[in-house]
This record gives structure tokens, C-alpha cells and sequence, in this order.
């Protein structure tokens, strides 16, 4: 019994792995005022990673934009020319509003 209940949980977390595979990445679940522009940066460029990898990944793109946004406006410099690639890469998807 408790085999088959064992294997259809490893099912489940490979097949939730597969639906979700960028996870580490967080979303906004975080409270505002605990964010640092170092927290940010990290998030920015977890979700830009996973946009690279997955060009047609246009919510990764609008995470990574979020962040990097977030991040410049808590005082990092490096926020801008990460926020310019991000961007660039939304207006060739068309899903870029200024």
C-alpha cells in the first residue's frame, strides 16, 4: 500500500516540476517591505535565465521586468541595463507597453 502511494507522489512532484520548472523563481508572493535591491536582482535574473531558455516565455519576461524595476527603484545601478535587455526582448514580442 504504502508503494503505490510513494510512486504516485513522485509522480505528481515530477509532473509539477515539469508544469512549473522555473519554481525557484519567485513571483510575488514576498512582502514589499522585505525586498532588497539585492533580492530583486537575483529574482530579475532568475526569471530573465528562464525567459532565455524559453523564448516564447512572455510572463517570464514581464517577472524578470517587474524585478528588475523593483530593484532600480531600491537604489541598484545594475537594474538599468538589465532592465533595457529585458525590455528590448518584450518589444520583439510585441508585449511592451512604456
Amino acid at each position: 500500500m504504502i508503494k503505490p502511494l510513494l510512486a504516485a507522489s513522485a509522480l505528481l512532484a515530477a509532473a509539477a516540476t515539469q508544469a512549473e520548472p522555473h519554481s525557484s523563481c519567485i513571483t510575488n508572493e514576498l512582502d514589499e517591505h522585505s525586498v532588497t535591491a539585492e533580492l530583486a536582482m537575483v529574482q530579475g535574473k532568475c526569471h530573465l535565465t528562464y525567459a532565455s531558455a524559453n523564448p516564447d516565455d512572455v510572463p517570464s519576461l514581464e517577472y524578470a521586468h517587474s524585478w528588475f524595476k523593483k530593484a532600480q527603484t531600491l537604489g541598484s545601478v545594475e537594474a538599468t541595463k538589465e532592465l533595457k535587455e529585458v525590455e528590448r526582448k518584450l518589444q520583439l514580442t510585441g508585449h511592451y507597453n512604456e
